[in-house]
């Protein structure tokens, strides 16, 4: 496959039918409709728009525990060719996949197959317009983010963070699978959210409301590194009263801090309407003695906006984990420790 050189690579518009460094597009108003909600027997579309793994036989197994739950799947090309470095494939496949699976009829919903790093690199080789005429459910996580934020801002219709094929056939347990059927199959708002049960008679620990308080908006959001990463960018997320979701993995408390600043000077945290804190699975500080807790960066960062906060909830690449519409309304309370959906998904 010839790769496209560097001197010829798009830059800048969200829309690839843009000339290259022209000014971006604003952003679009919502898709006319919303996605269907997935059934067993539909067709899911797996794609690898992110990072390469070096098992040759994790996507035959992604698609096989696909299968397992009730669902047909294809595989785009992105997951079936020569790794591309740390790439999956190059950008121009890996964008092609996702345009071809949302233009495509019998592509019920589209899965992406894991994350690591790359789907910055092909938000402006995404033909916007077929995405948001096509509205899919669209599932994945982690460095998938920046594809979440790009749907929300240029394509108006809500997608899912949650669990990958990749996690399907290793590390994700049994309450995290059903968590995620029960939230891409309901056709109605998936209310308050369940925490996960108790583990071999251990008591999970239960989020930690910082600032106390209820908050209502559209929730957004997640990995921090690429809500971070995006900022200034055609594809940031715009908080204005949202609920701010955030959460990542292996990242020291002193990046984190950095990342949280960059948002805090941007103005991210007075503008939302209030945050909600996930998993950070592997954060711990290389050096405790030098560090600061997380706990301590959230209060000093976040906490002073005075907006509702709360630290803990059971999402992201932790395990057991919930999956989590995003651009739906929601209502967050810190001070009861919950999340409830107020809006539906899927139509």
């Amino acid at each position: 496959m010839t790769h496209r050189s560097a001197a010829s690579a798009p830059h800048g518009p969200p829309v690839p039918a843009n000339s290259p460094g022209s000014s971006p597009q604003p952003p679009k108003p919502r898709a006319s409709r919303k996605p269907k909600a997935l059934r067993r027997g539909d067709t899911l579309g797996l794609i690898a728009p992110s990072g390469s793994t070096k098992d040759r036989g994790a996507a035959a197994r992604g698609m096989a525990a696909l299968e397992a739950l009730g669902f047909k799947v294809k595989a785009g090309q992105s997951c079936l060719v020569e790794r591309y470095g740390y790439l999956a494939a190059d950008d121009d496949l890996r964008a092609s996949d996702i345009n071809a699976f949302f233009a495509e009829p019998s592509i019920d919903g589209i899965v992406c197959f894991k994350g690591g790093y790359g789907t910055p690199r092909i938000l402006d080789r995404i033909d916007y317009d077929t995405v948001r005429a096509n509205p899919k459910a669209f599932i994945g996580y982690s460095d998938i983010t920046a594809l979440h934020l790009a749907f929300a801002r240029y394509a108006g219709f809500p997608t899912y963070h949650g669990i990958m094929a990749m996690s399907m056939t290793g590390s994700a347990d049994s309450f995290s699978i059903d968590a995620w059927l029960a939230c891409i199959m309901a056709s109605g708002p998936l209310g308050a959210l369940a925490y996960p049960p108790p583990a071999a008679g251990v008591q999970a620990e239960r989020p930690t409301a910082l600032v106390g308080g209820q908050a209502r908006g559209v929730l957004m959001g997640g990995n921090l590194s690429l809500v971070a990463a995006l900022a200034g960018t055609p594809y940031a997320l715009e908080p204005e009263g949202k609920i701010l979701f955030l959460e990542d993995v292996g990242e020291e408390p002193y990046r984190i801090d950095r990342m949280l600043t960059g948002l805090r000077l941007s103005g991210a945290f007075e503008r939302c309407a209030g945050v909600l804190l996930g998993g950070w699975t592997d954060c711990e500080p290389d050096d405790p003695e030098r560090s600061l807790t997380l706990r301590r960066v959230f209060e000093d960062v976040i906490a002073p906006s005075g907006k509702p906060l709360l630290m803990g909830f059971p999402v992201g690449h932790c395990v057991p984990t919930l999956c989590l519409p995003l651009g739906v309304e929601a209502l967050l309370d810190a001070d009861a420790g919950t999340l409830t959906i107020l809006e539906a998904a899927c139509e």
